[in-house]
């Protein structure tokens, strides 16, 4: 039975490593993980007792000033008290459950929990000490550890809680640790042994392990689901899957206990299996790998305390959140590890007081050295120290051979193989950079200025000088048959020494310097100060892009995965090397850049000055970078990448001087002008680098790109229904395209209002009416004043008529009639003359009348459509034409002036019938209604042309019109689909009817 535990546990070993590698790899050292800390300069709440992660992804803290939660970049009191609980009140205990809900326990034995926003009382009438710490099995039971001796434990289920005591197989009065294992049994420790209790028990049964009286024993689960005990006297162990007692059991064995393991306040095992301890007086601990343990391996027990960084030696909780960072709360404040990227190359002194130089060999061995030692580290990540106690190391380079020559400021060096031999020098000399080119020459530039070359053990000078002197020359590389350097005073010049031919003058390079130079198949990538260029074929081109991690290029370097990687002022910078090499043609194309800074572990700016290429790569795959703060290496293989979408939440809106926190749907008072709306995602890794995008329909017309602002700001938003939405990326870019949003709606004030606007448009119709009205009254006043005038002018018009024309026409018809009288009776003559005399009779007659309309135009009598009908019969009867009139409603008295001109304006329509339209009928309508009068006077003849419409000489038409417009009338005239022509003339009834 021991033989065949043995081999399961082995087994399951096995497969915990093979699983797939995670966050924080077991391997690297805790050092070489990247520390952030907040303190109370930061806001963080000090005295940090618990820590959890609710699913939404806020970060809560439980510390002496109450409870927090942080998104990474705020941190926010909970303000709502729970049932007598004040505000600030102390929190020792914190579990996010499976549901969502949040346990808290409070220094005083208080026990709340927070669901949606509102704190719910869960306090038992007998907890009045401090909570320690929760548990939810299974089932769904909560148990809560506190410090009343009299009931330390206790359990939640079904609504109510149980002492768990005697009667439960407890009967100690310290709780000190709680776990489940995978198999649903629960674990428990106090001061003097290990209490196990069965699924579906209600009774723990005791281990038999011994203990010390007194000690601390802590219980954590790991990945596999088996519980695992850390006490001071016996470290920190797996326990058995059976009972102690069993007699096939196997022998405990343990990760020897330290002086720090005496101090453990709780354990944690995070994704990669790893163990994390805090501690009262010694920081955070850390095992790798410790089930190798059982695999006969020695897990290496690592310390993290306030001498390496941490906020303080007294940490008192752990947690690993959603992304695999660890966090850890201590009496100072809170502190984050996360995967670095970047790391200090091992091996290599962490400062070097005249800084680094890299070279990679043809082996895949890299060489560096550092103010007095030159290591290298092998093509399997071997370092090693292969020269100790040098002056001021200067260059480093290899020649077709394999010979590697190293020089420092009074030695000379030949290496083969790692062995290096000591060259005499007859003078002290002192070189920035070598090279060597294919027909095994090696060039040096010196630091003062110039070339020297080293042949067959002689030093030969062989660059000319300059008429200043000797030319500075900052960095060179081999190129064709000769070198590719860059002089100062004239720019990248191509030496074939002494020939020297300049390519890209000094005036055309941007920033004026070129930091370095990396040939590519048969191109060189040549990084200046102020960008990057490409040499093809002897023609510069540039890259035409101003992009921040393309300023200060000192260090480029390929890999093998197809990218290039650039060491600039802004970081490193990681782009595929084939939309590299089309950038310079296709400046558009999107290279997918990845920069590594600060907060990917890169702990010091890129080296600015030296002439060496700053990037190499070793056969082990590393990169590796020279910086101000030592070397730093990069595995392009094992990036870590953030593919988590960052949950999005909305978490303030605040309208005048009030702000709601994490608003649902909600209306805002009328008068809310300026509206604030906070937000924010919860991806911890680096909160800096989270983007947002946000929208609010109704004001917004696309997105806006908010970069990492979590605010939004709108002033003066009308009245209506609106709806915010926001989406954010975590820092390596993955989008929650889902987001967030947040329905509102924004009351309109008075003068906002649809009463208002109503009231606004019955003004404007009322101001309208009466500027309608005063119009009117002005062109009544105007037309009776015409009127008037008229009626003056007929009177005098009509008084000379009379005296005058009327007079003297009847005094020739009394002489025509004494004529006709001498005349016989039968005469036919007579007859003629006497129809005439009737006819001028009549005349004179109706001249008398309209002289007495003259006078007083009120004074008809005779109906609109009688003095019609009687003009169209009398042409009709001339002209042999039918006639016919008609009035369908009851007619209507007319406005004097009215009436005048639609009489003179029929009396023309009917003429322009009877005598042009040669046909046969002559239809008259006249049509009194409430919006006012029509009259129609059609014909069945041969029509009109649109010529003749349109001619001026028509005087007709072109009076009957005036007289139109002086009276306020329309007046069509066309003609009709059936032959002949229709005037059509309409009056309003505010111009055609007099006013009562």
């Amino acid at each position: 039975m021991r033989y065949l535990l043995a081999v399961l546990l082995g087994v399951s070993d096995l497969i915990l490593c093979a699983a797939p590698a995670y966050a924080l790899d077991p391997d690297v050292s805790i050092t070489d993980l990247r520390h952030t800390r907040w303190t109370a300069e930061d806001g963080v709440p000090l005295g940090i007792y618990a820590l959890a992660q609710t699913p939404d992804g806020f970060l809560w803290t439980g510390s002496d000033s109450g409870l927090h939660r942080f998104d990474g970049v705020r941190f926010e009191m909970v303000p709502a008290p729970a049932n007598g609980a004040s505000v600030g009140e102390s929190v020792s205990a914190l579990m996010a459950a499976r549901n969502g809900d949040l346990w808290i326990g409070y220094q005083s034995g208080r026990i709340a929990v927070l669901r949606d926003g509102k704190l719910i009382d869960r306090t038992p009438s007998y907890s009045d000490r401090w909570v320690h710490n929760f548990l939810e099995d299974r089932t769904g039971a909560v148990w809560a550890q506190t410090g009343n001796t009299n009931h330390p434990l206790m359990r939640y289920g079904a609504g109510q809680w149980q002492i768990i005591g005697k009667q439960w197989g407890v009967d100690s009065v310290f709780a000190w640790g709680i776990a489940e294992s995978k198999d649903g049994r629960i674990w428990l420790s106090d001061r003097a042994k290990t209490l196990v209790l069965e699924p579906g028990e209600q009774h723990f049964k005791s281990t038999q392990n011994p203990a010390t009286d007194g000690e601390v024993k802590v219980l954590a689960t790991d990945r596999s689901g088996q519980v695992w005990q850390s006490s001071g006297a016996n470290g920190t162990r797996r326990l058995p899957a059976v009972l102690r007692a069993h007699p096939d059991a196997p022998t405990l064995i343990s990760v020897p206990a330290s002086q720090a393991t005496a101090s453990l306040r709780t354990l944690l095992f995070d994704r990669d299996g790893s163990i994390w301890a805090v501690t009262y007086a010694a920081g955070v601990i850390r095992i790798g790998r410790p089930q190798g343990l059982y695999r006969g391996g020695k897990p290496v027990e690592e310390f993290f305390t306030a001498k390496e960084g941490l906020s303080s030696d007294r940490a008192l909780a752990v947690l690993e959140d959603r992304e695999g960072n660890i966090w850890v709360g201590t009496s100072a404040g809170l502190d984050r590890f996360t995967p670095a990227n970047i790391r200090a190359a091992a091996g290599v002194q962490p400062y070097s007081r005249f800084g680094y130089i890299v070279m990679a060999a043809r082996d895949g061995t890299v060489y560096a050295a550092d103010s007095d030692s030159l290591y290298a580290t092998s093509p399997h990540g071997a370092t090693s120290r292969v020269l100790e106690g040098l002056r001021n190391p200067q260059a480093l380079c290899e020649d077709a051979a394999g010979v590697v020559w190293f020089t420092t400021s009074d030695t000379f060096f030949r290496g083969v193989g790692q062995r290096f031999d000591q060259i005499p020098l007859e003078k002290r000399r002192n070189f920035l950079d070598c090279v060597a080119t294919r027909d095994g020459r090696l060039w040096f530039n010196r630091t003062r200025g110039g070339i020297t070359r080293y042949e067959n053990g002689e030093w030969i000078e062989s660059l000319p000088d300059g008429p200043d002197g000797p030319l500075k020359v900052t960095t060179l590389v081999p190129y064709r048959d000769g070198l590719l350097a860059h002089v100062r005073s004239q720019g990248l010049v191509y030496m074939t020494l002494p020939g020297t031919k300049v390519l890209w003058k000094k005036s055309d390079i941007p920033g004026g310097e070129i930091d370095s130079l990396l040939p590519m198949k048969d191109d060189v990538l040549v990084a200046s100060t102020g960008g990057l260029a490409r040499l093809r074929d002897g023609k510069i081109t540039v890259l035409k892009r101003d992009d921040p991690w393309l300023q200060g290029v000192v260090g480029m370097v390929d890999d093998r995965h197809g990218f290039t990687w650039l060491l600039s002022r802004a970081g490193i910078a990681r782009v595929s090397s084939d939309a590299l090499a089309r950038s310079f043609d296709r400046p558009d194309v999107d290279l997918h850049v990845r920069l590594f800074d600060f907060d990917d572990g890169l702990r010091g700016p890129a080296v600015t000055g030296y002439s060496k290429n700053s990037a190499v790569q070793g056969g082990d795959g590393v990169l590796r970078f020279l910086t101000t703060d030592g070397i730093a290496q990069v595995q392009p293989a094992q990036l870590t990448r953030n593919r988590l979408p960052p949950p999005v939440r909305i978490t303030g809106l605040a309208f005048g001087s009030r702000r709601l926190r994490d608003p649902a749907s909600t209306t805002l008072p009328a008068g809310a002008s300026r509206v604030e709306i906070d937000y924010t995602a919860l991806s911890l890794t680096i909160p800096k680098r989270v983007r947002f995008r946000y929208r609010l329909s109704g004001a917004d017309d696309d997105w806006v790109d908010a970069g990492n602002r979590r605010q939004a700001f709108y002033t003066n938003l009308a009245p209506g229904d609106y709806r915010f939405e926001v989406i954010a990326a975590n820092n390596d870019g993955v989008w929650n395209q889902q987001g967030a949003s947040l329905d509102f709606k924004v009351m309109p004030t008075f003068m906002q209002s649809i009463w208002f606007k109503g009231l606004i448009a019955a003004a404007l119709a009322l101001m309208l009416w009466l500027l309608y009205a005063l119009r009117l009254r002005t062109e009544t006043a105007r037309l009776r004043d015409r009127f008037d005038a008229q009626i003056s002018e007929r009177t005098r018009i009509a008084r000379d008529l009379h005296d005058t024309l009327l007079q003297g026409m009847q005094a020739m018809l009394l002489n025509f009639q004494a004529l006709a009288s001498k005349l016989s009776p039968d005469d036919a003559l007579r007859q003629q003359m006497e129809r005439l005399l009737d006819r001028t009779q009549e005349t004179i007659r109706e001249g008398r009348d309209r002289i007495h309309l003259l006078r007083d135009p009120e004074a008809s009598t005779m109906d609109l459509a009688e003095c019609l009908g009687r003009h169209a019969q009398e042409l009709a009867a001339e002209h042999q034409l039918l006639c016919d009139v008609s009035v369908p409603f009851p007619p209507r008295p007319l406005q004097p002036v009215v009436y005048e001109e639609l009489r003179q304006i029929g009396r023309e329509a009917i003429t322009n019938a009877c005598l042009h339209s040669k046909g046969a009928r002559v239809d008259i309508g006249l049509t009194y209604i409430n919006d006012g009068v029509v009259l129609v006077v059609q014909d069945d003849g041969m029509g009109i042309s649109e010529e003749r419409l349109g001619a001026e000489r028509h005087w007709g038409l072109k009076g009957m019109r005036e007289r139109a417009r002086l009276i306020g009338a329309t007046m069509s005239v066309a003609a009709r689909p059936t032959g002949g022509t229709e005037v059509r003339i309409g009056i309003a009834a505010e111009q055609a009817y007099p006013k009562h």
